[in-house]
């Protein structure tokens, strides 16, 4: 249906640009800063996490990942709603759908090209897990307690995060055994963030370090 396409892409561009990490920041700094200026200039939890603090950082981060997996859960529950066949189950989890993959890469266009910042976003990261976690909803559970091990012992969300996005991936096909389709768009989220996070490191120059106080 042409519409519901159309809508999961408004959706999801809507719920995804949301600037999580400028509004938390302008709200850490008392509307003082703008953290596109900040740091490295990325408009992410990493970013917020480094310039005011881990409990600002783990709040934007959460949200972001709620950003991208509200529009893929949204969709698909509303396609299997308005589905003729749709499981006659009430508990039946609503599964992948075309929407629902449009919503989830409208979400991570969203962030990372949000109308409200002038097309100046984060890369994804963060939104990515989310869709990831929409779509392989048990690898990413399965991988959730590993991954927290990683992190607490490398204290680094780039090797947690890659962790989760391949080991989620191949758990999918070898212990679920997803089809592919799921799969292979999640390699392709992956990709997209790799890219961003390539094309802002080469072509966006970071603004000067400055000093801001941490909360």
């Amino acid at each position: 249906m042409l519409w519901l396409s159309g809508a999961a892409l408004v959706f999801g561009y809507l719920v995804g640009s949301l600037p999580t990490a400028y509004l938390v920041a302008r709200r850490a700094a008392r509307g003082a800063m703008d953290i596109r200026e900040l740091g490295d200039g990325n408009v992410g939890a990493g970013n917020v996490g480094r310039v005011y603090g881990r409990r600002w950082g783990i709040t934007v981060g959460v949200v972001d990942i709620a950003k991208g997996a509200a529009p893929v859960f949204v969709l698909n529950l509303l396609v299997s709603l308005i589905s003729t066949d749709a499981p006659d189950s009430a508990d039946a989890l609503p599964e992948l759908s075309g929407s629902g993959m449009l919503a989830g890469a409208s979400a991570m266009a969203g962030h990372i090209w949000p109308v409200w910042l002038r097309f100046r976003g984060g890369r994804g990261a963060a939104t990515a897990l989310g869709v990831t976690a929409a779509v392989l909803t048990g690898p990413v559970l399965l991988m959730a307690l590993p991954a927290l091990v990683i992190l607490w012992t490398t204290r680094s969300t780039t090797i947690t995060l890659a962790f989760v996005y391949i080991a989620s991936i191949i758990v999918a096909k070898a212990i679920f055994d997803i089809s592919w389709l799921p799969i292979w768009y999640c390699v392709a989220i992956i990709v997209t963030v790799g890219l961003v996070h390539f094309w802002t490191l080469k072509y966006r120059p970071s603004p000067a370090t400055e000093s801001a106080p941490a909360g």
